[in-house]
């Protein structure tokens, strides 16, 4: 099975009833997040005194009356750029909690001769998905400039986005999933074996992940489909 074989499969699945409920799950949490994350930034926004501040004061007084438009439009950027870049990490983190369900409903269905899963210490799961979040936002503001700066090249920016996040998403849900199966140093030489497939399976996830509303299905999406493309690796005993 190839890789957009198995994307298609795991969507497919979703009419699964395990599957639905950990969508539901995922979309009210992330809503959760994010209304609690704009409310914030609003609030922030709203306590700053902007006139005091260099420049940017300087820049009100010149502008007049256009200044609270031009307010209105920067606080509106900013919530997406900031949606933009946690999106991937905060969904991530809601449906890593409940990553088993969803393996385990995708191996009964397509996989049912497995053996039993490779039993995993909660804090592994969880520091797993914990430092995704933390690489995924951390790498994505350092690359903020080079996305601004690449504005001028289209769609040189677009390109790097997904180059740069499909690798750690691809790399995140593979680890998720390998893990379940392989103790880490066997999963990391066969993820290397492999690092083309799986740069290529975390941009077709990303880009996914850029649609609104599909975005929202995106993870669950994302481990279901992980599983059958780990599971159908080229010469994965090779490697093991």
């Amino acid at each position: 099975m190839g890789v957009l074989d198995s994307l298609f499969s795991a969507i497919a699945q979703l009419t699964d009833p395990r599957l639905r409920r950990v969508v539901w799950i995922g979309v009210l949490g992330s809503l959760a997040i994010f209304v609690v994350l704009w409310s914030a930034l609003g609030f922030l926004t709203g306590a700053l005194d902007w006139t005091q501040i260099p420049y940017i004061g300087w820049l009100f007084d010149w502008l007049g009356d256009a200044a609270s438009w031009l307010g209105g439009l920067v606080f509106l950027a900013s919530i997406l750029i900031v949606s933009f870049i946690l999106f991937p990490a905060v969904v991530t983190i809601i449906v890593g909690f409940f990553l088993e369900e969803v393996v385990g409903a995708v191996e009964a269905k397509h996989y049912p001769g497995l053996p039993p899963a490779r039993a995993q210490p909660t804090a592994e799961v969880l520091g797993v998905t914990v430092r995704f979040a933390l690489l995924v936002i951390g790498v994505n503001i350092l690359a903020l400039p080079f996305y601004l700066l690449l504005i001028f090249l289209p769609p040189m920016n677009i390109v790097l986005y997904y180059l740069l996040n499909g690798y750690l998403v691809g790399r995140e849900y593979y680890e998720l999933v390998a893990l379940r199966r392989l103790e880490p140093e066997p999963a990391r030489r066969l993820r290397r074996a492999h690092k083309g497939r799986m740069l290529f399976a975390g941009v077709l996830l990303v880009f996914f992940m850029t649609i609104p509303i599909i975005n929202f299905v995106t993870p669950v999406v994302a481990a279901a489909f992980m599983v059958h493309v780990f599971q159908n690796l080229p010469r994965r005993s090779e490697f093991l």
